[in-house]
């Protein structure tokens, strides 16, 4: 009887410390309002989509995405958006040449299609990812503020 008690702890605890460390997904309009603050940009910038050299998810609203001319963008989907997730390969549909912020272009990826609010441009891969770390620490900090009735 021991031994199941034992056995039993050793599975439970895991599960119940995992469900409570899970952190906080900003929300894609949370996101934008944090990046247009830290940028001073608008969420419309351009990249063409012959120029997309490769991407990654940042969460299930944000993709980094590198081209093949040094520069770097962080875009935030309309809403989130799992299909961008699910590790299938992902199309950049633009009414244009060009993708851009502002909703009209999206991102396909398995059966999903996101359309795409914002695009901010970075010099490099390193100043998005900072941009991107700043964002979700504001957001954090303000989520907290709120909880303490600050």
């Amino acid at each position: 009887m021991k031994l199941k008690s034992i056995l039993f702890l050793a599975v439970a605890l895991p599960l119940f410390a995992a469900c409570s460390s899970t952190a906080y997904i900003p929300t894609p309009s949370e996101m934008n309002t944090a990046l247009r603050e830290i940028t001073g940009q608008n969420g419309r910038a351009c990249v063409r989509i012959r120029d997309i050299a490769g991407y990654g998810t940042l969460s299930d609203s944000v993709l980094s995405v590198s081209s093949k001319f040094r520069n770097h963008y962080v875009m935030v989907t309309l809403h989130r958006c799992p299909a961008i997730e699910s590790g299938a390969r992902l199309a950049f549909k633009g009414a244009f040449t060009d993708f851009c912020g502002g909703g009209r272009d999206s991102v396909h990826g398995g059966n999903g299609r996101c359309p795409v609010q914002s695009v901010y441009e970075f010099d490099d891969r390193d100043a998005a990812f900072a941009a991107h770390d700043q964002a979700e620490e504001m957001i954090r900090k303000q989520r907290e503020a709120g909880k303490d009735g600050s």
